[in-house]
């Protein structure tokens, strides 16, 4: 009787272990495998491809079948120890299944965990396309296990305020990463332009706010001054942008001079001021740098709740981050280059 305990207990160990190393391995491979190449396979009838395109479509699904397949990989794997240890031992109690689990654990990580995701990491989209069958077969299977969590995952995030498209975000980020290092290694892309794309991978969603000059620092002229005292005032202080603010007002700036049009233009001063952009504070630096862009403008003032200007924002400052973050964010400004930061540029 205890032979054959033993032999079950062998087996399931073996089904346990494979099957931590077949998820395991999965999941891995799921975030390494390339999404481009996939995407041609798959519009040009390979149903491999088409089938793991609809997991990338679709990842909660995935991940819900791999954490079920883990789990259950874990379940066997110590009822197997278990078993076999009560028909070697002949004994049972919490500390024989305790200790023979941990000494059994380093196998299990060796060979179910450790081994598996360095297999699927060097050749990810190989080894998917040759287990998506079983990995099908499973997701089938685990759908009554796999549904609620994907429920229950979908009504935290509706709850927290949050949606897939973080998710979706984060694998559209890595596979455009991969696209893009692809384009590097062929000589699509310049040293330059890869760089912009690195800026604006990391820095596209942060809060113009430590880019911005603090009103208090901007210098400017009020509404009505005459071109000459402008020109005076831009010589004095070095600057080839001039903001303008309300009359009687040292924090609505209602837009710009360029001192270049003063001089060549013989227009009226009040037709050659150029809006600024006002933007809510809480604005991307991404959103800053196209609002600018399809204004035409070259400075953006970002506003508290109340409409009050907080700051000038330019758009060299940001393209300036965007190419050089690293730098651009160690950069510290005083408060006299950061005004002429403003109106320069």
């Amino acid at each position: 009787m205890s032979f054959l305990v033993f032999t079950v207990a062998v087996v399931l160990f073996v089904i346990g272990c494979r099957l931590s190393a077949f998820f395991s391995g999965s999941e891995t491979g799921f975030y390494r495998v390339n999404f481009l190449r996939l995407s041609i396979d798959a519009h040009t009838g390979d149903s491999v491809a088409a089938r793991l395109m609809w997991f990338v479509q679709h990842p909660e699904y995935f991940v819900a079948t791999t954490l079920v397949g883990n789990n259950i990989a874990n379940y066997l794997t110590t009822l197997a120890i278990g078993l076999g240890a009560s028909a070697l031992l002949e004994a049972e109690g919490a500390a024989v299944d305790v200790v023979t689990t941990l000494l059994f654990a380093p196998v299990i990580f060796l060979f179910g965990e450790l081994m598996p995701k360095n297999l699927y990491f060097r050749a990810p989209t190989t080894l998917l396309r040759r287990s998506l069958r079983w990995f099908d077969l499973c997701y089938r299977i685990f759908i009554p296990m796999s549904v609620p969590l994907v429920w229950m995952t979908r009504m935290i995030e509706r709850l927290s305020g949050m949606t897939r498209h973080r998710m979706d975000f984060v694998l559209g980020r890595h596979r455009l990463i991969q696209v893009l290092s692809k384009g590097h290694e062929h000589g699509l892309l310049t040293a330059e332009q890869g760089q912009l794309i690195h800026g604006l991978l990391h820095e596209a969603t942060l809060p113009p706010a430590d880019l911005m000059i603090p009103i208090e620092q901007v210098r400017g002229v009020e509404e009505g001054t005459d071109r000459e005292s402008i020109l005076d005032y831009a010589r004095t202080h070095g600057l080839v942008r001039v903001p303008v603010f309300a009359k009687g007002s040292d924090r609505d700036c209602t837009g710009y001079l360029r001192v270049l049009d003063l001089q060549m233009s013989t227009q009226p001063v009040t037709s050659l001021v150029t809006p600024v952009v006002p933007l809510p504070e809480t604005a991307t630096r991404l959103e800053a740098l196209l609002a600018l862009r399809d204004a035409s403008s070259a400075i953006a003032v970002l506003q508290n709740p109340n409409g009050e200007g907080v700051g000038l924002l330019t758009e060299r400052s940001l393209i300036r981050h965007f190419m050089h973050p690293a730098s651009a964010a160690g950069a510290r400004k005083t408060p006299l280059g950061a005004g002429r930061a403003a109106t320069q540029g």
